[in-house]
C-alpha cells in the first residue's frame, strides 16, 4: 500500500497536487461545458476481481475509502472563477471525505458479467454533484463465482483516461508504477541562488520589449487556432442517411463487453505490422460490418470516421493530471469485405494520420479546445456538442493497462473494461483495453437508440477469428 511522505512517483505527484490552486485548461472546461443531463461526461472503468480471498464488500468499501482519502487528486473540486472572462479552478475541498464517494450494490438477479455491466451503465449516467469532488466509486459484489466488480467513475474534466487508470492503480495494493527522485532544480525552483531583482530603471527599460513579445505572442496563439479551426472545420460534413449511429440523446445507457484473446491480435500484428491497436480496431470495422450486414443495412463503399483520441501525456512537461489529450480521424473501411485488406487500410490511414500530426483535420478537435479561452467554451459548447456527428461517426479509445499482477486486498485483478462518454447525438463508443492475455472491448451505446448493442458485442469475437483464419 502506499505510504504518504514516500519518495518516487506518488511523492511527486502529492507535491504536485498540492501546490496553489491551478487553472483548469481549456479541454477542461470544455468537457465541463459539454456536460448534459442526456450526455454527461463521465468516463470510467469496470473491474472485475477473482473471488480468491475476497470477503466482506463493507471491507473492501472502507479499504477504498481509507486508500482515496490519501490521494490529492481526488480532494480537489471546481471553484467557479470570479470573473467571466476567466477559468475556474481545482482547490482541495475542506468538507471531503472519501467514504461520501464510494456506495455498494448488490446484484440480486442476474450475477453475470453482462448484469454488472447493466448496473454499471446506469451508474455512469447519473450526474455527479458540481458542489463537491467529481468522482465515485462502485463496489458491485453478488457477481457469478463470487467475484466482485469496482466502477470508478470521474468526469472527464477531472482527467482522461490514462488519469482514470492511474487513479485506479492507486487505489488497489501496492503498486509502484516507477521509482524516481525530486523533481529537477527546474522543476522545483530549488535554485540556491535566485537572479537578484532588477531595478526599477531596468524595469522600464525592459517593457516595450516585453510589450511586444506578448503582442507577437498573442498574435501567433490567434493565427495557430485560426489554422486549427479551419482544418476541423474542413472536415465537415452530414452523416450518412439513415445511419444507425445518429440518434437523439435518450440519456439511458446500455453497456455490452466482449473479451478477446491477446495472443491472437499479437499474431495477427506480427502478420500484417502495424500496433496492437491497429488490430484492434480493424476487429472493431469487422464486427461493425457484420452488425449492420444483419440488421439490413447497406454497407457497400460504406467508411465510418472514427475519432481516435491520442493522449499527449508523455510529451507534457505540465503537472501530472488533467487532460492531455490530441486525436486523429482513421476511416474504418466497413464497406470492405477482406478483413486483411480492412486491417491494411487501417493501418496506412493511421500512419498518415501520425505523420500528419494531431493539429489537422478534425482529429484536432482536442488541441483547439485547449486553446480557446473559458469564455468562448461557456458560450459555444452547448452548441458545438450536439455537433459531433458532422465530424465522426463514433469514437474509439484505447488505455492499455501494464501487464502487472494488481490486485485489491490480496485479490487479484481479472478483467478491465474501460468506458468512455457518449457523445450528444451519437449511438455509440467504443473502449480498448488489453491486460495479461486478455483484450477487452466496451460499448457504451445510447439505450433507446441502439437497443441491439449485444449482438454487435457478441460480433467482436468471430471478427477476431476471421482476421486470424486468413494468416498463412
Amino acid at each position: 500500500m502506499h505510504q504518504p511522505g514516500g519518495t518516487g512517483f506518488y511523492a511527486l505527484h502529492d507535491q504536485l497536487c498540492e501546490a496553489s490552486p491551478v487553472r483548469l485548461t481549456g479541454l477542461d472546461t470544455a468537457f465541463l461545458c459539454l456536460d448534459r443531463d442526456v450526455s454527461p461526461m463521465h468516463l470510467g472503468a469496470l473491474a472485475i476481481f477473482r473471488p480468491v480471498g475476497l470477503g466482506d464488500p463493507g471491507r473492501v468499501v472502507a479499504l477504498l475509502a481509507e486508500r482515496a482519502q490519501r490521494v490529492p487528486q481526488l480532494r480537489q473540486r471546481v471553484q467557479p472563477a470570479g470573473s467571466p472572462l476567466a477559468a475556474a479552478t481545482w482547490f482541495d475541498d475542506p468538507a471531503f471525505c472519501a467514504k461520501d464517494h464510494i456506495q455498494l450494490h448488490h446484484l440480486d438477479c442476474d450475477g453475470s458479467r453482462e448484469g454488472s455491466a447493466a448496473l454499471a451503465a446506469e451508474l455512469m449516467v447519473a450526474p455527479l454533484r458540481r458542489s463537491r469532488p467529481l468522482w465515485e466509486f462502485h463496489v458491485i459484489s453478488g457477481l457469478a463465482g463470487g467475484r466482485l466488480a469496482v466502477l470508478f467513475k470521474m468526469h472527464h474534466a477531472l482527467g482522461d483516461g490514462l488519469n482514470v487508470l492511474e487513479v485506479g492503480l492507486r487505489v488497489l495494493d501496492e503498486v509502484r508504477l516507477r521509482d524516481g527522485g525530486a523533481r529537477s532544480r527546474d522543476a522545483a525552483g530549488a535554485d540556491s541562488s535566485p537572479s537578484p531583482e532588477p531595478s526599477v530603471p531596468a524595469r522600464l527599460w525592459r517593457v516595450p520589449g516585453e510589450l511586444r513579445g506578448a503582442v507577437r505572442s498573442v498574435v501567433g496563439q490567434l493565427n495557430d487556432v485560426t489554422s486549427i479551426a479551419a482544418s476541423v472545420l474542413r472536415g465537415v460534413r452530414l452523416p450518412a442517411p439513415g445511419s444507425p449511429l445518429v440518434v437523439s440523446s435518450s440519456g439511458r445507457r446500455a453497456l455490452a463487453t466482449a473479451q478477446l484473446d491477446l495472443r491472437r491480435i499479437r499474431r495477427i500484428r506480427a502478420h500484417y505490422g502495424g500496433t496492437v491497436n491497429d488490430v484492434l480496431l480493424s476487429v472493431v470495422t469487422g464486427a461493425l460490418r457484420d452488425w449492420l450486414v444483419g440488421r439490413g443495412d447497406p454497407v457497400e463503399g460504406l467508411i465510418l470516421r472514427a475519432f481516435v483520441p491520442v493522449s499527449q501525456r508523455a510529451r507534457s512537461g505540465s503537472r501530472i493530471g488533467g487532460n492531455r489529450l490530441s486525436g486523429y480521424l482513421c476511416g474504418l473501411p466497413v464497406g470492405e469485405p477482406d478483413p486483411g485488406r480492412r486491417l491494411l487500410t487501417i493501418r496506412r490511414a493511421m500512419q498518415l494520420c501520425k505523420a500528419a500530426g494531431s493539429r489537422r483535420g478534425a482529429g484536432a478537435i482536442p488541441v483547439l479546445a485547449d486553446r480557446l479561452p473559458a469564455a468562448l467554451h461557456r458560450v459555444a459548447a452547448p452548441v458545438a456538442g450536439q455537433g459531433a456527428s458532422l465530424l465522426f461517426d463514433l469514437m474509439v479509445t484505447s488505455i492499455p493497462v501494464p501487464s502487472l499482477p494488481f490486485t485489491l486486498d490480496g485479490t487479484e485483478l481479472e478483467e478491465v473494461f474501460p468506458i468512455a462518454p457518449l457523445a450528444a447525438g451519437q449511438a455509440l463508443v467504443v473502449a480498448l483495453s488489453w491486460y495479461q492475455d486478455s483484450a477487452y472491448v466496451a460499448l457504451h451505446a445510447d439505450r433507446e437508440g441502439l437497443p441491439d448493442v449485444r449482438r454487435l458485442a457478441e460480433a467482436i469475437g468471430p471478427s477476431a477469428i476471421e482476421l486470424e483464419r486468413r494468416l498463412p
